[in-house]
């Protein structure tokens, strides 16, 4: 299987301590920790995963290139831009283990991904799974993120996986009309929809879990995996809501990037022929483990979370 995700990679900046003049630096952004979780689930011989984005030409970027593919990510269709920079972001997590973030992201290279000389639309057709992002949708310009998605709902029509996770940030949009406006036609676009329960109701104001299912049903989905944080997910299909028990993580110590390690888990499973309700404790599992852990991307026991074929 030849699998794609697409959207923005930023320089990470965590364990912040300005006492001591030191941080923790890593490469992260919600489709990238998903590409790399999916990949670390993924059998060997089950498919590849490639990150669509772009790049600067500069030194930081080139590192940031180096570390994604050692991350095992296939990386020859990023694109580089002339003059261009990465964005930057510093994660500030709570006692809880909440976190707020802190973003330099508005001349990002990302959202020239599509400009010219930048990623072929076309070239999304050559892979049996494409994953992205309200994040992804929302650094782009107005008409890029038009034919972006006019033309995944005609890949979706020709039989093509689209999965999507709204991901909504409210500061990235012109306004809560034009991300409601771009989500809605994006499920329309999607076939295994992906969302969480707190972006919806924040973008939609609907704070009812079977409503949300509901709404995003009619759009035409095949699946849905909303998640809910600590309490696991609901799943939808065929026209019928499930639900299960799910653990709650025994440690929390930095919720960055559980939705995401939660979408790389379910997506393996899926696509290795797990049904849905084993997918989605597979994702949780690895939600729950992540967030024990500093930072977006963590390191994994061998073996701990592969999915069978």
């Amino acid at each position: 299987m030849r699998i794609a995700c697409l959207g923005e990679a930023m320089v990470e900046l965590s364990a912040l301590d300005f006492a001591g003049h030191q941080a923790r630096l890593g490469v992260a952004g919600d489709t990238l920790n998903t590409a790399v979780y999916l990949h670390r689930c993924l059998p060997g011989a089950a498919g590849q995963v490639s990150y669509l984005t772009a790049l600067g030409d500069d030194s930081m970027s080139d590192q940031m290139l180096a570390c994604m593919a050692g991350h095992g990510l296939v990386t020859d269709q990023i694109v580089r831009q002339r003059g261009g920079l990465p964005g930057i972001y510093a994660i500030d997590p709570g006692p809880d283990g909440e976190r707020s973030f802190h973003y330099w992201r508005n001349a990002s290279a990302a959202r020239t991904m599509f400009a010219a000389g930048g990623l072929s639309l076309s070239a999304l057709d050559d892979f049996d799974l494409l994953y992205l992002s309200g994040i992804s949708l929302a650094i782009l310009p107005p008409a890029d993120r038009d034919a972006l998605i006019a033309h995944l709902a005609a890949h979706k029509a020709r039989g093509g996986k689209v999965a999507f996770d709204s991901n909504y940030r409210p500061r990235l949009w012109l306004d809560r009309a034009t991300a409601q406006a771009a989500m809605a036609a994006m499920w329309q676009a999607t076939t295994i929809a992906l969302p969480s329960a707190d972006d919806e109701a924040t973008l939609w104001e609907d704070d009812d879990p079977s409503q949300i299912i509901a709404r995003i049903a009619a759009a035409g989905v095949a699946e849905i995996a909303l998640k809910q944080g600590a309490r696991g997910p609901l799943l939808w299909s065929a026209g019928e809501i499930h639900s299960a028990e799910y653990p709650r993580a025994t440690v929390v110590r930095d919720t960055t990037a559980a939705g995401d390690a939660f979408n790389g888990a379910y997506l393996a499973a899926r696509l290795t022929g797990s049904d849905a309700t084993a997918a989605a404790m597979a994702g949780h599992n690895l939600a729950r483990y992540v967030v024990g852990q500093p930072g977006a991307i963590v390191d994994l026991p061998p073996g701990s979370f592969d999915m069978a074929p």
